[in-house]
């Protein structure tokens, strides 16, 4: 029966996920097509490479691609954001500043964003996973390096299904215990002999998994792709548009206790830490200079068309010809609400003029409701039974233009046993974002809610909650406007060589050069010159007297460029059809971008000598095994990472960030199949040290967030129309900050999957999310907690299920 067939091919996909050996190829053919230039069975291979077939994926109950990547050994995803704002990185390089700055996100073979970090513009917003995906595959290290550009790390590819089967399958997913309606759809097949398509998306509409009080994910995505196929090779177009819209979780208030060392978090009462977020509906109407208006409601709104054409041909015998290229128009925006204060009203010490400098607490002593009703001091130290208040910095960004163009090429040809191969890479990046940033009051509960500051008389200081239009505690940073454009090209040159049918060697030069010139300004605030009038009235209130705006006639300009080589030289030497041993060095760069600016490094029209290229340079050793029944891959690596960086959103000082890092480990994943029985899992033990900094003091620390261990576990049973699954996903203790002084308590979190075929073609699934609604933080802007009772941090999400039922066809 069809069902039968799905679920055999669900347990080969596993095996061929965690091996890609012998036996798993001649059933699935399951090739590394990720940064390889000749695709072969994973068990050839120089480098460490995962796949995650659609399967795998549900089974994993992600709720964003975030938590796709936390199954994946090696890769270190901090998934606590929702949809968008993704810190990501692989066998402990830092985490140094938010996104992914040394892995590239790629979408069938192209990169999403040329740079990963791109602040408040990560490429994780622009990248959704749905019935589309054919499968995921990780490339950590190795040829990444030197086979794209700003990927030292590793790359990351999501990709698609090109109708080789024909068929498709419709899915409705409700959320059982949260507010969601999601339907996806895809379908493709022959059109003829030679001409194959396929097409299909989602959309999706609802509160999420941090319920707020209006619909805040509201949208989808369509995707298409025709193949040609010739006598001697292929051509394909592909098109998608996105346009989605989900919510922004941003650090908030959670209880703390205990020790630096010995710490544990929790709920505060009144607010659910797993459940609730800081986004109030009072924030859903934001104005801002010049008559714009921006909502809390837009969170990450990603929007995005593109354009792709990917060929293959053979010239001849031995020549082929290979191209790929993209166009793709990126804009959106970002708004969140960033808790950048804690304040506990039934503290004696408590003063309202004490929860911002802006201009507009002088004189402050009372707070009170929006409709006007002021809190005694009573009834404020008793709100929401927690008696605290925040203060809020609304992250407010639009992302006009992040649009890019890409067009990678290339030669090859054999000579017997040897392939020459020979390319060119040329990209394009738009970075123009603006920032207009608030400062708010806001109460500490499940359903947020706006405060105004009065004084003693009665008066309100604030208007509609808000303090200043900037970021006063910050210094006024938060207000810019950046217009940067990037051009890059790259040559390479790469050579594949069978020695013997056992022994290959594989290696890359690569020579990257690029070009940054536009403009990048920081707003100023307005106190000294009388404030400005924001919405027109003809009044400077008091929100307007530090207002922060960038001035349209003075936006110097700024103008850089850069080149690096990079390299990867790899070997594979097959024991047997089980067994193989690989080792590969590399060495890979890449090319600062929007961060220098951020980080004090644009002076004089240009960026400071060495600012631009950072390096990281890698070396692993390690043996693949594919059995009948068991088998998987252990790694061990060294790698070096000089990093040049920045952290000007949290308020911390000098946002200037120079680190040398070190890191050794050992990456382990297997698999055991048997009967109805299939366990996968892995293991990364990391030894990270930061061996070099600006500031010598943290120098033999461990890197921020770096925990010693993570792991997860993936069992699952199969049996007549059932399937049954377990994912375990954890981790060990970690440093809040570079100093080492608050540890971050490990934790273990649960995902269930299950799955029942009515009939041949109909099955209902079942996923539960953190099936045990553990709490785990990510992230503490507080680096110690002495004589603290809450800090600011990022949770991850509590328990939520859905339930899919899906009709193939």
């Amino acid at each position: 029966m069809k069902h039968k067939m799905t679920r055999n091919a669900l347990a080969l996909a596993v095996t061929s996920a965690l091996c890609s050996g012998a036996g798993a190829q001649q059933a699935v053919e399951e090739v590394v097509v990720t940064a390889q230039l000749i695709a072969r069975d994973n068990l050839e291979t120089s480098a460490t490479v995962s796949t995650l077939s659609p399967e795998e994926v549900n089974m994993a109950a992600p709720r964003n691609v975030g938590q796709i990547f936390q199954t994946i050994p090696g890769i270190r995803a901090e998934a606590s954001s929702g949809e968008g704002n993704l810190n990501l990185s692989i066998r402990g390089v830092p985490v140094a500043s938010g996104g992914s700055k040394y892995v590239q996100l790629l979408e069938d073979g192209l990169p999403v964003l040329q740079f990963g970090d791109i602040i408040v513009g990560n490429a994780d917003i622009f990248l959704k996973a749905d019935s589309t995906l054919a499968r995921v595959e990780a490339v950590k290290g190795g040829s990444a390096a030197a086979l794209a550009s700003n990927s030292p790390a590793g790359v990351i590819n999501f990709i698609s299904k090109t109708g080789e089967e024909e068929g498709g399958s419709i899915a409705q997913t409700i959320g059982l215990d949260y507010d969601l309606s999601r339907t996806e759809f895809e379908y493709g097949g022959p059109l003829s002999d030679t001409v194959r398509f396929h097409i299909g998306g989602f959309y999706r509409s609802g509160k999420g998994e941090r319920e707020t009080q209006f619909t805040s994910a509201d949208g989808g995505q369509l995707k298409f792709n025709l193949t040609k196929e010739f006598d001697n090779g292929y051509a394909r177009v592909y098109y998608k548009y996105l346009n989605d819209r989900t919510p922004a979780y941003l650090p908030m208030p959670v209880a703390v206790s205990g020790s630096n060392a010995n710490a544990s978090i929790g709920n505060i009462p009144g607010f659910d830490i797993t459940e609730a977020s800081n986004i109030s509906n009072d924030l859903l109407n934001i104005y801002s200079v010049g008559g714009r208006q921006s909502s809390i409601g837009d969170g990450y709104h990603a929007k995005s068309q593109s354009f792709g054409v990917d060929m293959n041909f053979d010239l001849t015998d031995n020549l082929v010809f290979r191209l790929k290229a993209r166009d793709a128009n990126n804009s959106g925006s970002f708004t969140g609400a960033f808790s950048a204060g804690i304040y506990d009203a039934s503290s004696p010490d408590f003063n309202v003029a004490n929860i911002s400098s802006g201009v507009a607490l002088d004189g402050a002593t009372q707070l009170g409701a929006l409709n006007g009703d002021l809190y005694s001091a009573q009834e404020l130290a008793n709100l929401n039974g927690n008696g605290l208040v925040q203060n809020i910095r609304t992250f407010d960004n639009d992302l006009s233009d992040l649009s890019n163009t890409t067009i990678d090429m290339n030669l090859s040809q054999s000579f017997d046993s040897f392939t020459l191969t020979g390319g060119y890479y040329r990209a394009t990046q738009k970075i123009d974002v603006e920032w207009y940033w608030q400062t708010y009051i806001q109460d500490v509960a499940n359903e947020a809610s706006l405060l105004d500051a009065y004084d003693a008389s009665g008066n309100k200081l604030t208007e509609n909650g808000m303090v200043s239009h900037g970021a006063p505690d910050w210094g006024y940073c938060c207000t810019r406007d950046t217009d940067l454009t990037y051009n890059l090209d790259a040559f390479y040159i790469a050579g594949d060589w069978d020695i013997t049918d056992r022994l290959r060697l594989d290696g890359v030069v690569r020579y990257d050069s690029g070009e940054a010139y536009g403009h990048y300004v920081f707003g100023a605030s307005t106190l000294a010159t009388g404030g400005v009038d924001v919405d027109g009235d003809g009044v400077i209130e008091n929100v307007e007297q530090d207002a922060t705006v960038v001035d349209e006639r003075n936006k110097p300009t700024v103008a850089y460029d850069w080149s690096y080589a990079s390299f990867s030289v790899g070997a594979n030497y097959t024991l047997n059809d089980e067994l193989s041993l690989y080792s590969r060095i590399s060495k890979g760069g890449r090319a600062n971008a929007d961060r220098l600016g951020d980080g004090g490094f644009f002076s004089n029209g240009g960026a400071v000598e060495g600012s631009v290229e950072n390096e990281i340079r890698s070396f692993e050793v390690g043996t693949k095994l594919e059995g009948d029944t068991f088998g998987g891959t252990v790694a061990l690596f060294y790698v070096e990472t000089d990093d040049v960086n920045s952290e000007g959103t949290n308020g911390a000082g000098n946002a200037a960030v120079v680190r040398d890092y070190e890191s050794t480990g050992i990456e382990l994943d297997g698999y055991y199949q048997y009967g109805i029985l299939d366990v996968r899992g892995s293991l990364t033990w990391t030894d990270a040290e930061i061996v070099g900094s600006n500031n010598t003091q943290l120098i033999g620390n461990t890197p921020r967030r770096q925990a010693d261990f993570t792991y997860s576990l993936m069992p699952s049973v199969t049996w007549e129309d059932y399937t049954l699954g377990v994912t375990v996903i954890g981790t060990t203790e970690a440093p809040a900050q570079d100093d080492n002084q608050f540890m971050m308590p490990g934790y273990t979190y649960v995902n269930l999957f299950g799955s029942y075929y009515i009939t041949d073609d109909l099955s209902i699934e079942l996923s539960v999310n953190n099936l045990f609604d553990e709490a785990g933080i990510t992230e503490s802007e507080e680096g110690n907690i002495d004589g603290l009772n809450y800090i600011r941090a990022r949770s991850i999400s509590g328990t939520s299920t859905a339930a899919t039922l899906r009709l193939r066809f």
